[in-house]
Protein backbone atom coordinates (compact mmCIF):
# COMPACT_ATOMS: atom_id res chain seq x y z
CA UNK A 1 0.00 0.00 0.00
CA UNK A 2 0.77 3.43 -1.15
CA UNK A 3 1.53 6.71 1.24
CA UNK A 4 1.66 9.98 1.23
CA UNK A 5 5.54 11.28 2.11
CA UNK A 6 6.01 12.83 5.31
CA UNK A 7 6.39 16.12 4.94
CA UNK A 8 2.69 16.34 3.39
CA UNK A 9 1.53 14.52 6.88
CA UNK A 10 3.81 17.18 8.57
CA UNK A 11 1.76 20.18 6.70
CA UNK A 12 -1.51 18.10 7.10
CA UNK A 13 -1.34 17.73 10.63
CA UNK A 14 0.70 21.07 11.32
CA UNK A 15 -2.42 22.33 9.81
CA UNK A 16 -5.03 20.66 12.01
CA UNK A 17 -3.14 21.60 14.75
CA UNK A 18 -3.20 25.47 14.38
CA UNK A 19 -6.68 25.09 13.71
CA UNK A 20 -7.73 23.46 17.08
CA UNK A 21 -5.40 25.30 19.60
CA UNK A 22 -6.80 28.99 18.11
CA UNK A 23 -10.20 28.00 17.78
CA UNK A 24 -9.77 26.98 21.40
CA UNK A 25 -7.66 30.44 22.12
CA UNK A 26 -11.17 32.28 20.60
CA UNK A 27 -13.21 29.95 22.52
CA UNK A 28 -12.23 30.76 25.64
CA UNK A 29 -12.09 34.63 24.70
CA UNK A 30 -15.99 33.99 23.85
CA UNK A 31 -14.81 35.41 20.14
CA UNK A 32 -16.57 33.89 16.91
CA UNK A 33 -17.92 31.18 19.22
CA UNK A 34 -20.37 29.11 17.21
CA UNK A 35 -17.88 29.06 14.25
CA UNK A 36 -14.56 28.46 16.82
CA UNK A 37 -16.87 25.18 17.89
CA UNK A 38 -17.69 24.27 14.66
CA UNK A 39 -13.84 24.11 13.86
CA UNK A 40 -12.96 22.10 16.59
CA UNK A 41 -15.55 19.85 15.87
CA UNK A 42 -13.94 19.82 12.42
CA UNK A 43 -10.38 19.46 13.43
CA UNK A 44 -11.32 16.38 15.48
CA UNK A 45 -13.69 14.22 13.76
CA UNK A 46 -12.37 14.92 10.33
CA UNK A 47 -8.82 13.73 10.30
CA UNK A 48 -10.16 10.42 13.03
CA UNK A 49 -12.56 9.58 9.96
CA UNK A 50 -10.25 10.00 7.41
CA UNK A 51 -7.33 7.57 8.98
CA UNK A 52 -9.97 5.03 9.95
CA UNK A 53 -11.02 5.35 6.10
CA UNK A 54 -7.32 5.64 4.60
CA UNK A 55 -7.01 2.29 6.66
CA UNK A 56 -9.82 0.37 4.72
CA UNK A 57 -8.26 1.47 1.10
CA UNK A 58 -7.41 -1.00 -1.13
CA UNK A 59 -5.15 0.41 -2.80
CA UNK A 60 -3.04 4.27 -3.74
CA UNK A 61 -2.56 6.55 -1.44
CA UNK A 62 -4.78 8.24 1.41
CA UNK A 63 -6.05 11.27 -1.34
CA UNK A 64 -6.69 8.68 -3.83
CA UNK A 65 -8.98 6.78 -1.67
CA UNK A 66 -10.74 9.95 -0.75
CA UNK A 67 -11.49 11.01 -4.72
CA UNK A 68 -12.55 7.85 -5.45
CA UNK A 69 -14.87 7.71 -2.49
CA UNK A 70 -16.26 11.17 -2.97
CA UNK A 71 -17.07 10.02 -6.94
CA UNK A 72 -18.97 7.05 -5.58
CA UNK A 73 -20.77 9.29 -2.91
CA UNK A 74 -20.08 7.73 -0.01
CA UNK A 75 -21.18 9.94 3.01
CA UNK A 76 -17.30 10.07 5.05
CA UNK A 77 -15.68 11.39 1.90
CA UNK A 78 -18.05 14.24 1.79
CA UNK A 79 -17.84 15.27 5.95
CA UNK A 80 -14.43 14.98 5.38
CA UNK A 81 -13.70 17.22 2.22
CA UNK A 82 -16.56 19.22 4.01
CA UNK A 83 -14.40 19.58 7.29
CA UNK A 84 -11.27 20.25 5.19
CA UNK A 85 -12.96 23.31 3.67
CA UNK A 86 -14.58 24.56 6.77
CA UNK A 87 -11.09 24.59 8.74
CA UNK A 88 -10.20 26.52 5.25
CA UNK A 89 -13.13 29.54 6.22
CA UNK A 90 -11.57 29.42 9.82
CA UNK A 91 -7.84 30.28 8.33
CA UNK A 92 -9.41 32.63 6.20
CA UNK A 93 -11.18 34.59 9.05
CA UNK A 94 -7.79 33.88 11.49
CA UNK A 95 -5.81 36.35 8.71
CA UNK A 96 -8.70 38.69 8.32
CA UNK A 97 -8.82 39.10 12.26
CA UNK A 98 -4.96 39.12 12.28
CA UNK A 99 -4.83 41.40 9.37
CA UNK A 100 -7.31 44.04 11.18
CA UNK A 101 -5.54 43.26 14.82
CA UNK A 102 -2.03 44.79 12.66
CA UNK A 103 -3.85 47.51 10.76
CA UNK A 104 -5.62 49.08 14.33
CA UNK A 105 -1.89 48.84 16.16
CA UNK A 106 -0.34 50.80 12.80
CA UNK A 107 -3.45 53.30 13.05
CA UNK A 108 -2.24 53.76 16.74
CA UNK A 109 0.96 54.56 16.24
CA UNK A 110 0.35 57.45 13.62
Amino acid sequence: METLPSWVWGFYYGFILIALVSSIVYLIRKQRKLLATLTIVSAVFGPIIFFLQSLLRASGTEIDNLWHSLGQGEIWALFVLLALMEILVWFVTLMKDLVGQLGKKNSLKT
